[in-house]
């Protein structure tokens, strides 16, 4: 991933291509992504609506434009941008994700729960439709339906190593400590650093002492 004096420096190089093409939608748009790598998200808006409006049918733009609403915390606009390129292309994968986590995050759970699941159907191979499902069933305080989820995403998936971690976590919340082990231990198989999983192999091999 490229550092902050890079991206500044891509920005200045866009801005004098701009001089230029100053109706190139492109340009435009990769200045607004340039602004939203650096977490500049209302000059990401500014130029990503730009790049959108020149080119209104463009199914990228239109997520990125959704994207940088959503960091600027403007949910609604963030949907109705998301809405946008689905219109478009309605299985654009990102899109659904993406709106699906506006919809909760501005409270609408069941649209952002039937979303999450509509994933898993048109995406079911993917093992991170099947993670992010189980999510939302985390935060909704599902457990059971939440760790079914994480088995899918393994059975899709051996190394993921996030849903080893989140089913050994439900299995501790469960107080079952040494089924969690196990989980630990299949997930630190696949990484052997995950940080969130070593510290809770050891708080729970502290209740194991």
């Amino acid at each position: 991933m490229k550092n902050e004096a890079e991206i500044r420096e891509q920005i200045s190089i866009i801005q004098q291509e701009l001089k230029k093409k100053p109706k190139s939608a492109n340009l435009i748009h990769d200045l607004g992504v340039g602004h939203y790598l650096l977490g500049e998200f209302s000059e990401s808006v500014k130029y990503l609506q730009k790049a959108v409006d020149l080119a209104p049918n463009n199914v990228a733009f239109l997520f990125n434009l959704g994207n940088a609403f959503n960091e600027n915390d403007q949910h609604d606009f963030a949907i109705d941008t998301y809405l946008r390129a689905l219109d478009q292309n309605p299985n654009h994968i990102p899109s659904l994700n993406n709106l699906a986590d506006c919809y909760e995050a501005v409270g609408q759970s069941d649209k952002a729960h039937e979303l999450f699941h509509y994933l898993t159907r048109i995406n079911g191979e993917d093992a991170l439709s099947h993670f992010n499902l189980g999510n939302f069933f985390l935060r909704q305080n599902q457990h059971i339906e939440a760790a079914k989820c994480y088995e899918e995403a393994i059975k899709r998936d051996e190394t993921f190593t996030d849903a080893y971690h989140n089913i050994a976590w439900i299995l501790h919340q469960a107080k079952a400590n040494a089924e969690a082990l196990e989980y630990i231990q299949k997930g630190l198989n696949t990484d052997p650093g995950h940080e969130e999983m070593l510290e809770l192999k050891k708080k729970i091999s502290g209740f194991l002492d």
